[in-house]
C-alpha cells in the first residue's frame, strides 16, 4: 500500500482491523488468480466470503474487489508475486487471520509451483 493510501486510511479513520481484511481479500483473491485463469464459480465463492466481511472503508467492497483483482493481475504479469503477498502478510497481525493468510499462501506457492513445473 502507498505511504499516501496509509494515511488517508489513518485520516478516514480506518482501522488495522479493516487494513487486515483488505490485506487477507489481497490474497485470497491472489489465490484465485495465480493460475492465470480466474473461473466465474472461484470469484463468485470469494464474494460470498467478502461479503461476510464488515466492511468499514468508503471505497465499496465491490470497487475493491475490482482494484485488487488488477493489482493481483499486474504482479503476476510483472513477476512480483513474492513482494506482493509479504507486503499483505506484513499488515496481518491477528493470529486467526494470519492462520488463514497463511493457509492461503501455501495454496498460491504450490499453484506456482505447480504451473513453472507444467511449463518446462
Amino acid at each position: 500500500m502507498k505511504f499516501e493510501q496509509l494515511l488517508s486510511h489513518l485520516d478516514s479513520g480506518v482501522c488495522v482491523e479493516q487494513l487486515q481484511k483488505e490485506s487477507l481479500l489481497d490474497i485470497a483473491l491472489m489465490a484465485q488468480c495465480v493460475c492465470g485463469e480466474l473461473k466465474p464459480s472461484e470469484l463468485s465463492h470469494v464474494l460470498q466470503w467478502a461479503n461476510s466481511l464488515e466492511w468499514s472503508t468508503t471505497v465499496s467492497l465491490h470497487e475493491y474487489i475490482d482494484e485488487s483483482l488488477e493489482k493481483c493481475l499486474t504482479a503476476l504479469r510483472s513477476d512480483r508475486l513474492e513482494s506482493f503477498l509479504e507486503h499483505r502478510m506484513q499488515q496481518i497481525e491477528d493470529q486467526p487471520l494470519k492462520e488463514t493468510a497463511q493457509f492461503l499462501l501455501n495454496k498460491i506457492r504450490a499453484a506456482k509451483d505447480a504451473d513453472i513445473e507444467a511449463s518446462v
